[in-house]
């Protein structure tokens, strides 16, 4: 019976998912046709839009080719113009003096320097009227004899150029279309371009420079762009001038240039009783406008295409949704009742009574959301600790244990700590007599006692400054004072006035007697150590000053004194462990001064402090790694040497100091040198990359951000972004002085998305652009 009710049940599950699963199916078949319906009426718009997008990214890449290659033409009539013996050729008249006959066997050679190796530019000359010259590179000829014989224009001749030259004043004028042959018998279509110079004064009209541009090369350009937008593609300038097209016939256009407004747009026109779509761009060296016609049928085409295989998929999707459909229901019931025996921890695969609700789906939702239930009480939990776990961290950190990645900002951040300077002090307070409350032993009255003078403390310093403490041990406490001042002899002054009040307040209001000892000024967060000896050392000598001195007759022979306690041994330990060889060798120094009285004597004092010191650094020796076993051996037997010279123990002792730290610290930077090593590699293999970051490489590290910003550069001294830059700004000049790439093609290889960008990296550390750059090492090295 129970297993015929077991299987009866499983069979009333199965049917139940099959039935909501027909359901369902039905209901997004019919969601499926309504959406589609709406879709096929919406078609014609979005592929519309997309193929008009595609256009616009198309025309934006022609005009970014286009424009750099009309660039230099501007870099060349700048270069011509700026010579500075063309002007004394420009002011010269027939017949010309030596010195001017000289002077233009010059200016004929350096325009050879200024001839750019590319087919954008046939060649150029520079007619001087008053001579009646044509300059070239390399070259001195006449109008006649260039026009005529060397390249000849259809229905143009010399004189024709003269009088083309001499009829006004030329701002970068454009000859379009214009077919030419040279001596050799081959035709070539050409652009001319004249400018009247000189360009600072245009009443003085002295010479024309004269610029054969290559059409075809220009036409070659976006040819293939215009293939890829299965349309013509045409350059318009203001005066509805076709200067350039991927079509050799120039009919009257459809569209005017004052029809297309703005940067770039789209509109519609008729060529030949058929719709056209006119997309365009305008440039940004001479106002042209780059223009994209495409035939509608185009758009409707795809459209119709689309709509095709719509219909083709709806109906495949239909069919194969229904077989897997119920598939996947027949297949993923099982992993759905594993899911719910997991989750309830039956084995009989359902859910317990009571727990089971409606099916297993509102099991696992119950379950999920009673978990969500458990974790926001322990977020709950950790919110309650985070006051703890702030008290242990400022203990640490006050005796200088503190790792470093616990004084990252988000650390602190998350313990309710906030630092606003670089400046810190210590204070300790003992407790010496709180008799008023209680004895001593009660640990109720204790806790009482360290916690009115904390905020007492606290108020005080925080007054002007930021303050935080904590207890130490039984009957101390401890402020951590951050100064919000930049005057570092105006921070000092304020520390003696703190403790005096804090004293005051104590014995008037509470009758506590205390002992406060308070640091000098430390400029770093990581010398927090070294403020917390120093603290101890005024803390003992203030604990001193309090007690009754006694009579000197009454002892025999006073006691000497002896600093060395348990919390600076292990801040030692902690320094030598560290690695931080400088500050070992700081606080071993301050100890040694502490106990030495001066004299060269060896005293009890110091004999028994060298003894200490050996023992710690013997204890240190057990755990280092790579340490060598005689050293171990030679603190043994100079433990028990009293006749060795004190200064000369101490040295040698500070030397093995030194040995052990550097152990410490070669066995931390070898995993620091791995983590370098990957950071360069990762920049120098995608310095391309335009999203290359720091946070990339801290992702791809496993590491944050300013982690990762303080690790490099501790480590080389610079930032990381620099590193980049320098990578980026090698490999541009390697690619401007070694190949013929573009401007725009070099800023891509070395990660920038337009060539803008990189023109502005590339000017802001090297001072030129990557123009001037490329023409400078092409006049150093001439090929």
């Amino acid at each position: 019976m129970r297993t015929m009710g077991k299987h009866k049940w499983e069979w009333f599950r199965l049917n139940g998912a099959w039935s909501a699963l027909f359901w369902s199916y039905i209901a997004i078949l019919l969601l499926l046709i309504v959406i589609g319906s709406l879709l096929y009426w919406r078609a014609k718009d979005v592929v519309e839009t997309a193929v008009e997008h595609t256009n616009s990214a198309m025309l934006g890449q022609l005009r970014e080719l286009a424009d750099g290659q009309l660039q230099m033409i501007e870099q060349l009539e700048q270069q011509v113009a700026s010579h500075p013996k063309l002007m004394q050729l420009m002011r010269s008249k027939a017949p010309l003096s030596d010195k001017d006959q000289y002077a233009m066997i010059e200016v004929a050679e350096d325009l050879k320097r200024y001839k750019q190796l590319t087919p954008f530019i046939y060649d150029y000359y520079i007619y001087l009227p008053k001579i009646g010259t044509m300059l070239g590179p390399g070259v001195k000829t006449t109008p006649d004899i260039l026009f005529g014989q060397v390249d000849r224009f259809d229905g143009m001749t010399g004189e024709d150029w003269i009088n083309r030259f001499q009829s006004g004043y030329h701002f970068r004028t454009f000859e379009p279309a214009l077919q030419a042959s040279n001596s050799f018998g081959e035709d070539r279509h050409v652009l001319g371009y004249m400018q009247t110079l000189p360009l600072v004064d245009r009443s003085k009209q002295l010479a024309t420079l004269f610029i054969m541009i290559n059409d075809e090369e220009l036409g070659k350009m976006f040819k293939g762009l215009a293939q890829a937008g299965k349309g013509q593609i045409y350059i318009v300038d203001a005066d509805n001038r076709i200067i350039s097209a991927t079509t050799d016939q120039r009919d009257a256009l459809s569209f005017s240039y004052a029809d297309m407004t703005g940067d770039q747009g789209k509109l519609s026109a008729k060529r030949g009783g058929e719709d056209t779509v006119i997309s365009y761009a305008t440039s940004s060296v001479y106002g042209w406008k780059y223009v994209l016609e495409v035939p509608r049928t185009v758009f409707l085409a795809e459209v119709n295409e689309v709509r095709s295989w719509a219909l083709l998929l709806f109906v495949m999707a239909a069919f194969s949704g229904a077989i897997v459909s119920g598939y996947l229901a027949f297949r993923n019931y099982r992993p759905i009742r594993d899911l719910v025996t997991a989750v309830s921890g039956n084995g009989a695969g359902i859910a317990p009574a009571g727990k089971q609700g409606p099916n297993e789906y509102e099991f696992i939702r119950t379950s999920i959301q009673s978990a969500r239930l458990t974790e926001t009480e322990l977020r709950a939990r950790l919110s309650q600790q985070t006051p703890i776990i702030r008290i242990h961290f400022l203990s640490r950190f006050i005796r200088g244990y503190a790792e470093p990645h616990e004084l990252l900002e988000q650390s602190l951040q998350f313990m309710g700590i906030r630092f606003v300077s670089e400046s810190f002090a210590v204070m300790l307070i003992d407790v010496e007599d709180m008799s008023v409350f209680a004895s001593e032993n009660d640990e109720k009255e204790r806790l009482f006692v360290n916690f009115v003078i904390s905020n007492i403390a606290a108020d005080l310093a925080n007054e002007r400054h930021i303050a935080y403490t904590t207890e130490l041990d039984p009957g101390r406490v401890a402020l951590l004072i951050n100064f919000c001042g930049a005057d570092e002899l105006q921070d000092s002054s304020e520390l003696a006035p703190i403790a005096e009040q804090l004293d005051q307040v104590l014995r008037q209001r509470f009758r506590l007697r205390v002992a406060i000892g308070v640091s000098s000024l430390v400029r770093d967060r990581h010398a927090i150590g070294e403020a917390f000896r120093d603290a101890l050392k005024r803390l003992d000598e203030n604990r001193k000053s309090h007690a009754e001195q006694l009579e000197a007759d009454e002892l025999p022979e006073q006691i000497p004194a002896y600093y060395f306690p348990l919390d600076i041994e292990q801040q030692l330990t902690n320094y030598v462990k560290s690695g931080e060889e400088e500050k070992t060798e700081q606080l071993l120094n301050a100890l040694y001064t502490d106990h030495d009285a001066g004299d060269g004597a060896r005293s009890p004092i110091i004999s028994y402090f060298l003894m200490h010191l050996s023992s710690t650094l013997f204890r240190i020796v057990q755990t280092t790694p790579k340490a060598e076993p005689d050293m171990a051996l030679r603190l043994l037997r100079n433990q028990g040497d009293s006749m060795q010279d004190a200064h000369r123990q101490f040295l040698e002792l500070k030397a093995d100091y030194r040995v052990v730290c550097r152990h410490w610290k070669e066995g931390r930077s070898d995993q620091g040198s791995r983590m370098l090593d990957t950071i360069q590699r990762i920049v120098q293999e995608r310095f391309g990359q335009n999203m290359l970051s720091v946070g990339l490489i801290a992702d791809e590290l496993g590491i944050t951000q300013p982690y990762l910003s303080s690790f490099y550069k501790k480590a080389t001294g610079r930032t990381i972004l620099e590193f980049i830059s320098e990578v980026r700004l090698r490999e541009a000049k390697r690619l401007l002085s070694e190949t013929e790439s573009t401007v725009a093609q070099i800023a891509l290889v070395v990660g920038y998305s337009n060539d803008i960008g990189f023109i502005r990296f590339f000017k802001k550390h090297e001072g030129i652009t990557p123009g001037q750059y490329r023409a400078n090492k092409h006049t150093e090295h001439p090929s």
